[in-house]
């Protein structure tokens, strides 16, 4: 009985289907269109991009912020399940984990994406010291790194007896590799695993919450900035990762679920669940917006009226407008409708509504950007076709990286063997 449950969560890596390879040939294609756009970017510099003295920031910051938030939720919700015995929920732990790594991962590129001369990124590193006093950039990369540390250890030690169950039962090429990474294994050591993960869990949420705060404080003191400049940048940027992340990861649930059959592992409750949590977080935010809207529009400095209403009713009003109503306010009539029925649950509707916050979640962070920047100077802003073909890259590097993961390791916790 246990080999038939460990067989069915392993399915991915011992069965490829036919679509499987034209899949990964499209996402290979759209990277490698993205890696062309970037060697044109080293060869002209950032003259091949949109930006400019007044400009300075773009797409490859506003996929900074976006990836970086998606990744939030992810050890988030792996790291509630643990500490709150979620057991309900377990089956989302260890693509959640995997789904933070991936985002840092993209997000850590974009900066360097954004540098333009990507040589320059070792020089923050070489005179770290100096610049803890000075620069914002230092606690950004303090956090990020922490992040990433953390998210990729809190990942491995989770995977350890699971990689030696495999190596014990299969006898391909992954053995090899598995028996590398996992040294000095002893089979009693899953209940000390199990508590390291616990304080791992513990000690990982304010660092995730650290990590958010201190891009919002980037923002912060930037002071000449309509916008910008605000002591509840923190909490709405958290708020803002916490919402986009749960949508992402519900997005996910669904696909992996059809995928591979899933469906008896990835149950019905937990979809209703992060429904309802996603219906609060995005309601959550949206007040942080009013509230920064309400003061904008009636008793702000010029600076911060002029963007706020080319939010609503200028130049921006036809991206605000529809990222509200189709990607917040709808989606959240619907997970409230949803969570009003007792057992209700609709998962494919669930799953367009969470496509669209996310959707609605970039663009968010697009008009944070650009029109504060953009706003009075000669031009307004659009992004060239090597910062779009960049993106695109971006996003098809996060999907690639993810996809290529679990076709070569588990992505549940296997069944122990009993006597």
């Amino acid at each position: 009985m246990t080999d038939l449950i460990n067989d069915e969560r392993l399915r991915p890596m011992h069965h490829t289907g036919k679509s499987f390879y034209p899949y990964m040939g499209a996402l290979v294609v759209i990277f490698l269109w993205g890696i062309y756009a970037y060697y044109v970017q080293l060869t002209m510099g950032l003259a091949a991009t949109s930006l400019n003295d007044i400009t300075i920031w773009g797409t490859y910051i506003v996929n900074f912020i976006f990836f970086s938030g998606i990744s939030l939720a992810g050890i988030g919700i792996a790291t509630a399940v643990r500490i709150l015995r979620l057991k309900d929920y377990e089956p989302l732990v260890r693509f959640a984990e995997l789904f933070t790594v991936c985002g840092l991962i993209v997000a850590g590129l974009s900066v360097v994406i954004d540098l333009g001369r990507p040589d320059r990124s070792y020089l923050l590193i070489e005179n770290y010291i100096k610049r803890v006093p000075s620069s914002t950039m230092i606690w950004d990369i303090t956090a990020v790194a922490t992040y990433v540390i953390l998210s990729l250890t809190f990942l491995y030690i989770g995977m350890r007896g699971d990689l030696r169950y495999y190596m014990e039962h299969n006898s391909d090429w992954k053995k090899v590799m598995y028996g590398i990474m996992t040294p000095l294994y002893d089979p009693k050591e899953k209940p000390t695993g199990r508590r390291l993960s616990h304080l791992l869990s513990i000690s990982i949420l304010p660092v995730m919450v650290l990590f958010h705060t201190v891009l919002a404080w980037i923002f912060g003191v930037g002071s000449t900035r309509p916008l910008w400049f605000g002591s509840a940048a923190g909490p709405y940027f958290v708020s803002a990762a916490v919402a986009s992340g749960t949508a992402a990861i519900l997005f996910l649930a669904y696909v992996l679920r059809e995928l591979y059959d899933w469906g008896h592992i990835i149950k019905d409750k937990i979809f209703r669940g992060l429904g309802n949590f996603l219906s609060v977080s995005i309601l959550v935010y949206m007040y942080f917006m009013l509230s920064e809207l309400m003061t904008t529009s009636y008793a702000a400095p010029t600076g911060e009226t002029t963007v706020s209403q080319e939010w609503l009713f200028g130049s921006f009003a036809w991206i605000f407008w529809p990222m509200l109503i189709l990607g917040m306010v709808i989606p959240t009539l619907w997970y409230l409708y949803q969570a009003l029925k007792p057992d209700y649950v609709n998962i494919k509707i669930s799953t367009v509504m969470s496509l669209l916050v996310i959707i609605a979640f970039w663009v968010k962070r697009y008009i944070i950007i650009i029109p504060t920047l953009s706003i009075g100077a000669y031009e307004i802003y659009l992004p060239s076709w090597v910062e779009i073909s960049i993106t695109l890259g971006s996003f098809a590097l996060m999907i690639l990286v993810y996809s290529l993961f679990i076709k070569i390791f588990p992505m549940f916790e296997l069944e122990e063997e009993t006597e």
